[in-house]
């Protein structure tokens, strides 16, 4: 048992058993989602992001960066308005981290500084979606308050965002200004099972 009261099974949790079955009315209060017959609650560090890992010997893990990309010349880009970019996933994966950036153009497509104290993230909203509908984010909001770049990692945090194979994500960004490139990165650490190479 570490410090943090967990051992082996990092992220793991015994689940009480219900004493009958019935339907719940209500969602159940912080108080009643504790333990039952032992401590209720306990800490774990929540950063850095430390995705579970299989224990099967025969199964792997490899980092890969997915990713999309906004330019001010698609023609779904329009200023104040969501685009959508979706990114699939062949390969079970968690998603660890995500980072956005990218550059500012004037009206002769040549690249900008941007003003003084001012990030690109700064110039558009994101949030991200899972197949299901599943929200990562539950709405909209400056990318410097939800991502981060490649200086500052925007870490997801405790084991990360599970993504199964087949599954996609739905990159949502609202460009705040015109004249934008913005790319977004998932940092993800693939479970890649057995090949038959014969």
């Amino acid at each position: 048992m570490s410090q943090y009261g967990y051992a082996q099974g990092y992220g793991q949790q015994q689940i009480a058993q219900p004493s009958g079955t019935g339907a719940r009315i209500r969602m159940p209060s912080m108080q009643e989602l504790g333990g039952q017959g032992q401590e209720p609650w306990i800490q774990f560090p929540f950063f850095p992001t430390a995705p579970f890992v299989s224990t099967n010997p025969n199964v792997g893990r490899q980092t890969r960066y997915y990713g999309a990309t906004l330019l001010h010349s698609d023609s779904d880009y329009t200023v104040n308005s969501e685009t959508v970019r979706t990114v699939q996933f062949d390969i079970p994966c968690r998603v660890v981290a995500i980072n956005g950036g990218g550059v500012y153009y004037d009206d002769s497509n040549n690249i900008q500084s941007l003003p003084e104290g001012y990030s690109l993230n700064d110039l558009y909203l994101f949030r991200l979606e899972y197949t299901t509908g599943d929200k990562l984010h539950t709405g909209s909001r400056l990318a410097s308050t939800c991502i981060g770049n490649a200086e500052n990692p925007g870490e997801i945090g405790g084991v990360g965002f599970t993504v199964d194979q087949g599954a996609s994500m739905q990159l949502i960004i609202t460009p705040l200004i015109d004249n934008l490139r913005v790319d977004i990165t998932l940092h993800c650490l693939e479970i890649r099972g057995q090949r038959n190479f014969n």
